[in-house]
């Protein structure tokens, strides 16, 4: 066989591959009517929990898969089970996550964007999850290394899960305007969430709201979707405050690992009655990773405005010019503690609250704090 045979050969089984592949997507498409893809800086896994409790709730058959903290499918009967993954993680596994709906025989497929790059969330929707519902839940200053270092290139960046034909949700109405355009031309009508109510934590009603406004599109009652969303399962990652036991005294512990831009973080810290209840020093622990460096520098305002706070910095040590430029532009540098000697730190530290942040990985919280729950 002639070398130009073997590449025609060869091209011609990509080729119907190829086929096969979109084929088995389009069906799987036509099988699954609802298709929501959860999009946005932060609260993507939650929101997605939310709408599949909703669903599940009124009676539509929902699978649905989160991204954030660990990998998770929540199956139809609303028990979950992990991702597994063979190679690295790569984002045909939403087209993988559409075909078993389609073999579940579910009714609605509810998927977090697992993409951070542009192209990648581009490739997402329109190769892949072909959503009749998109879900930006909120711009905010993350991930700027990809997606932009201002708020804007940002909002321009998560505009490319926009569905073509469908309907877009906001959770917030910031750069509403940049959304309609995008949406405009691509046949998509803009829904901005509603106002939280304001009778919860600030930071859950907001993701509350903007999963409301999902489901009522999709004919779910408020009081049904309300109270399946009281009693949905918290992600991994989510927000956890608790006071715990170090060295013989009682420390609020404030878990914002997962709050990964500056101003979710402020948000929390701001509207946690459990910090503001605190009478004594605050230990805030900034958990580094080197593949994340600009998150460090814009993290710094908000470590520095923590009333009273003390801040360490662990993980990965910071490279010495990124060390430099982090320092806050008042009070001392931020030292760096080892995570082996976090525990002998915060015992001795004295701090009536210890809060935890930046990054998730390489952090775990109960060993590091070396208490346990009160009570």
């Amino acid at each position: 066989m002639s070398e130009t045979a073997a590449i025609a050969g060869c091209l011609a089984v990509l080729l119907t591959a190829g086929l096969a592949e979109r084929l088995l997507r389009d069906r799987a498409r036509a099988a699954v009517p609802i298709r929501v893809h959860v999009n946005g800086t932060r609260g993507k896994s939650t929101v997605t929990r939310l709408i599949a409790a909703a669903l599940r709730a009124h009676g539509v058959p929902t699978l649905a898969r989160v991204t954030g903290t660990e990998a998770r499918v929540l199956l139809p009967e609303g028990t979950e089970r992990p991702v597994r993954r063979i190679g690295p993680v790569n984002i045909r596994e939403e087209l993988r996550f559409l075909l078993l709906a389609r073999r579940l025989g579910a009714r609605a497929a509810v998927v977090e964007c697992m993409a951070i790059r542009p192209d990648l969330q581009y490739a997402a929707e329109r190769e892949m999850v072909g959503a009749t519902i998109g879900v930006v839940t909120n711009v905010r200053t993350d991930h700027t290394e990809v997606m932009g270092s201002t708020l804007a290139e940002i909002a321009a960046s998560l505009a490319a899960t926009v569905p073509r034909g469908g309907v877009l949700v906001l959770g917030t109405p910031d750069f509403v305007e940049l959304f309609r355009e995008r949406a405009a031309a691509l046949g998509t009508r803009v829904v901005v969430a509603g106002p939280p109510s304001g009778t919860g934590t600030a930071w859950l009603e907001e993701d509350v709201a903007t999963a409301l406004e999902v489901t009522r599109l999709l004919g779910v009652p408020d009081d049904v979707a309300r109270g399946a969303m009281a009693s949905a399962a918290a992600d991994p990652g989510a927000f956890r405050e608790r006071v715990v036991r170090v060295a013989g005294r009682d420390v609020a512990l404030l878990d914002a690992r997962a709050a990964n831009d500056p101003e979710s973080f402020a948000l929390l810290c701001r509207t946690s009655t459990l910090l503001s209840s605190v009478a004594g020093p605050v230990l805030a622990i900034y958990n580094h990773r080197h593949d994340r460096p600009d998150r460090l520098r814009r993290f710094v305002p908000s470590l520095a405005a923590l009333p009273g706070a003390r801040v360490l910095l662990t993980g990965d040590r910071p490279a010495l010019g990124l060390a430099r430029t982090a320092r806050p532009t008042a009070g001392p540098a931020f030292p760096f503690v080892p995570v082996g000697r976090l525990r002998a730190a915060v015992e001795s530290s004295g701090a009536a609250a210890v809060v935890l942040c930046g990054n998730t990985r390489g952090l775990p919280a109960d060993a590091i704090v070396g208490g346990s729950p009160r009570g």
